[in-house]
């Protein structure tokens, strides 16, 4: 049982795409030379010599192999398969099983100390061509930016470039996509303008969302507009005529700016300096944590117009926000699902099971974890101060950029590596509790503490609200509020009415 991998490069000695369906059709024909069964045919689209970039289905492959559901695999050439050695390494691992690499310029049998050797060889050569590559494109790139040209890159909102949302049409290929009509990009331009006098005369980014929209105007690959593509837009250094890398000023941009650059400078200071705003959730136990049973987007409370409680209080729903790029189709009843999330949280932490599994993972990491928590508060608290220096104009925007970029890789590296050491359970019960205690710590809290007590009950699990069917819209439905586990992390599915 072999199974067939690809991945999308360009040929070398063309500069063309290699297609993955091209690259599977080779590889069949190579399973059947040599007599064996084809397994999965798998693909991904990143690049093998990028470090930190995941690639789902090549580890789905080490599964596989590891498991013994496939005896080895088949790929156009290795280069295909591996770029960096680390990755060659990975099956070497398995070869004593007898797993074999074939390829259309042959076959390497990983458990054979030959092919070993010639393997490293070839994928060390690879490696170092990437490298070359690499450097020949920074150092272009580089040269481009000091002499004031936008190094490649497709188009972006208020520039001209290829047409990013054309389709070819029949008999056109990618060398027909044509450039976007010049009155398009003036009228991105004045967009650009007229948010930035909105923004700084007290506007806010939801007034610009709401105003491109219904002028018809689209990111520059067709989306509709949002508050965090908004922002992102407008905070590019490009709009004011210069040219950043990595955070820091490298040219000017040839032509007059878009934007004036010392408004531009206010407005990106404007944003830096701005506070987080609330919390997200800060005032419903769901937000943010509940996900759409459709889509998986992370569903939003609101209040419903015209609409109360009989205690006179506004009725409000969770629900799945377009806004927020999610379908629109799932809503529900916050009082009811509250109910839900409570039901669910008395029964998860009361379960001897539950507690116990939390206690061993936590008795393994709680070192590291609290050590991650104290950095991640140090990093956060950093960040604040910065943020209000630039305020108070006590810090430039250049400064403020500078000093942040290091701590917004710390803070990014930090919280995934919480995540990963507490299961999304930093603060999990190390004994089981009773119902009554659960009950009056859910009562007493407020909405921070029960959204604490629901995470930790959750874990890595998640909480759905499935689409409501049926004409009855107002009877709400508590099975369309659904708990999905996580492989090999939760316990069995116990916990349903």
């Amino acid at each position: 049982m072999l199974d067939s991998y690809g991945r999308l490069s360009r040929v070398p000695e063309t500069g063309e795409l290699e297609k993955i369906e091209t690259q599977w059709a080779d590889n069949r024909k190579v399973v059947e030379r040599v007599g064996a069964t084809l397994g999965l045919e798998l693909k991904d689209g990143l690049s093998a010599w990028r470090r930190g970039v995941r690639r789902p289905d090549w580890e789905k492959l080490l599964e596989r192999v590891e498991s013994g559901e496939s005896d080895g695999v088949v790929v156009w050439h290795t280069d295909r398969l591996f770029r960096q050695p680390r990755d060659l390494e990975k099956l070497i691992e398995l070869g004593e099983r007898g797993v074999m690499v074939y390829s259309a310029h042959g076959a390497r049998d990983l458990s054979d100390p030959d092919d070993r050797f010639i393997l490293r060889i070839e994928v060390a050569h690879a490696a170092r061509s990437s490298d070359d590559t690499s450097r020949r494109i920074k150092r272009r790139f580089s040269t481009f930016r000091e002499s004031g040209r936008v190094a490649g890159g497709a188009r972006m909102f208020g520039f001209p470039g290829k047409d990013r949302v054309w389709e070819p049409g029949k008999g056109q290929t990618n060398k027909d996509r044509p450039m976007v009509p010049d009155e398009l990009v003036e009228r991105e331009r004045q967009a650009i303008r007229d948010a930035t006098e909105l923004l700084l005369t007290g506007g806010t980014v939801g007034q610009v969302v709401r105003e491109w929209n219904a002028a018809g105007l689209r990111s520059a690959v067709g989306n509709e507009w949002v508050s965090v593509s908004v922002r992102e837009t407008l905070k590019r250094s490009v709009l004011g005529g210069v040219i950043e890398h990595e955070g820091k000023p490298v040219g000017r941009l040839a032509g007059d700016p878009i934007v004036d650059p010392e408004v531009h400078q206010r407005l990106r200071a404007l944003f830096a300096s701005r506070s987080r705003g609330r919390v997200v959730g800060e005032r419903y136990i769901g937000t943010g944590i509940v996900r759409c049973g459709e889509c998986g987007t992370k569903l939003s409370a609101r209040s419903m117009s015209g609409e109360f409680y009989k205690d006179g209080t506004k009725r409000r729903t969770y629900g799945c926000s377009t806004h927020r790029r999610g379908c629109g189709h799932v809503y529900a009843d916050v009082r009811k699902v509250d109910h839900e999330l409570f039901e669910f949280t008395v029964a998860r932490l009361t379960d001897v099971r539950h507690a116990q599994a939390i206690t061993r993972a936590r008795e393994q990491v709680a070192d590291r974890l609290g050590q991650v928590n104290r950095e991640i508060q140090d990093c956060e608290a950093i960040q604040k101060s910065l943020s209000a220096r630039v305020g108070r104009r006590q810090m430039t925007l250049g400064a403020f950029e500078e000093a942040m970029e290091p701590l917004s890789r710390d803070l990014a590296r930090l919280t995934a590596e919480l995540e990963s050491l507490s299961d999304g359970n930093p603060e999990g019960p190390v004994k089981p509790q009773t119902v009554e205690e659960v009950t009056r710590q859910w009562n007493d809290g407020d909405v921070a503490a029960k959204r604490g007590m629901l995470i930790t009950a959750l874990g890595r699990d998640q909480m759905v609200i499935d689409k409501h069917e049926g004409r009855a819209r107002r009877v709400f439905d508590a099975e369309r509020v659904r708990h999905v586990e996580t492989p090999n992390i939760s316990v069995d599915g116990w916990w349903r009415r």
